[in-house]
């Protein structure tokens, strides 16, 4: 991984140094084009004005001059000659005739000893007809305009090297940091999988920015993690549990069966009696694991959180119960009245409040159960309250553990079991409070999310 990054910001400057050294050849070439431009324009300004020194069959000497002057001094060597080959005017015998003060301005300008290689010729004309012709060639001028050329172009080839130099650095910083900075995540993540690959389901990852594709998969990779460690954990004592609770009814019909075949039963009735009533706790147990098996299934699915009323939400499951308090002459009703509006998973927040009002409607004989709830700091709560028996103290911790059954409970003891793991799985807690002969108090709290009272 980081010696492909490493070569993909390779890559990346090649293709740069290659667009540079293109740059610059096209940026010379329309350099130079330019220069040629505007010596094309300024030699054909010069036959303008030459051109127009001639009107009526002769040459105006004094303008002639006037525009072999003005050709030196743009850094031409001029030479006129008329149709008969005599030579008119030239840039040497125009200096003679300036003035001292500009004699030492021209040569401050140019130097007509600097003229090399030959003239090109340039035919004169007016109105159609020949009049002479003028030979040009170039001249190097003082402070050296070609040399100041040559410096645009030397510049301009440092400046792209420099900042070739400057990106390519750049670049391969860059492509080394990144390809650390990319690659360090995902060698902790192997490093994390192989470890699983061994059965270690303890490992983490740091998830560091949540932002970014790396950031939210080592999210995901943790969440798996503690799925698949709760799911061991869950397995290895969820086994356990069975076994125990199997071995006493078994061993019931076993002893049953065994009594009558041995004749020590002599009322066959009361000994299919035992076994029916055996396998009808058989027939429960089966089904609260299935039901466990259910709800440890959500722990393990990751559900977007929604709003949700409150008051509304525990109305209806409420609603749902009532025929069953009805049955035993309870009261239900949900006392707080006003809406709170909070972010959670209904259905695992469903399954733990029914779970824990069936509990409150079973261990209740008289009186009522009811529900309220509200916010504490950065938590909300849901508190369910009857007026039951009561639960003695040195027995309280006992009731959220699996397959425990107190001394009047009909139930097989996972429906508490069963809420404390849904609240743990959600990131919150469960509190009880109870007074023997007064009733009992579950109250979950979890996160509160965003909320709107009104």
């Amino acid at each position: 991984m980081r010696t492909k990054l490493f070569f993909a910001f390779l890559v990346v400057i090649v293709i740069a140094l290659i667009s540079n050294l293109i740059f610059e050849k096209f940026m010379t070439r329309d350099f130079e084009d330019y220069v040629s431009g505007a010596k094309e324009d300024k030699l054909y300004w010069v036959l303008a004005s030459v051109e127009g020194c001639y009107s009526q069959g002769k040459w105006n000497l004094a303008a002639l001059h006037d525009a072999v002057h003005w050709a030196t001094m743009l850094g031409f060597d001029v030479r006129v000659v008329d149709v008969g080959g005599q030579e008119l005017i030239s840039s040497e015998s125009v200096l003679p005739m300036l003035s001292p003060s500009m004699r030492r301005r021209m040569k401050g300008i140019v130097d007509l000893k600097s003229a090399k290689g030959k003239y090109e010729q340039y035919p004169l004309y007016v109105e159609g007809e020949e009049i002479g012709t003028m030979y040009a060639r170039q001249l190097a001028r003082v402070g050296s305009v070609e040399a100041k050329e040559a410096m645009f172009k030397r510049r301009g080839k440092e400046f792209l090297v420099m900042s070739f130099a400057v990106a390519g650095g750049g670049a391969v910083f860059m492509a080394v940091i990144f390809s650390l900075y990319l690659s360090t995540p995902l060698k902790r993540m192997k490093k994390a999988v192989e470890s699983f690959a061994r059965g270690d389901f303890s490992v983490r990852v740091d998830t560091g920015s949540k932002k970014d594709e790396l950031g939210r998969l080592s999210a995901s990779f943790n969440f798996m993690a503690e799925a698949l460690e709760r799911e061991e954990a869950l397995r290895k004592h969820l086994t356990s549990n069975i076994a125990h609770e199997l071995r006493t009814p078994l061993a019931i019909m076993k002893a049953n069966v065994e009594a009558m075949i041995d004749g020590v039963v002599e009322n066959r009735d009361i000994g299919l009696e035992n076994l029916r009533i055996e396998t009808e706790k058989l027939i429960g147990l089966v089904e609260g694991i299935e039901d466990m098996t259910k709800a440890e299934a959500s722990f393990f699915s990751r559900r977007e959180l929604i709003d949700i009323d409150l008051y509304r939400f525990l109305s209806g499951i409420t609603a749902k119960l009532a025929p069953l308090a009805s049955e035993k002459g309870l009261a239900m009703k949900v006392r707080t009245e006003r809406s709170l509006h909070v972010r959670s998973d209904p259905e695992k927040l469903e399954r733990a409040v029914q779970n824990i009002l069936t509990n409150a409607i079973k261990n209740t004989a008289t009186g009522g159960v009811s529900v309220s709830y509200g916010t504490g700091g950065k938590m909300f709560f849901v508190e369910v309250s009857d007026t039951g028996a009561g639960i003695p103290e040195d027995k309280r911790e006992m009731v959220f553990e699996r397959f425990y059954r107190g001394d009047d409970s009909s139930g097989i003891g996972l429906g508490l079991a069963i809420v404390k793991e849904l609240v743990g799985a959600m990131g919150g807690r469960i509190d009880l409070e109870s007074r023997v002969g007064e009733g009992t108090t579950f109250r979950v709290w979890l996160p509160l999310g965003e909320k709107r009272e009104r």
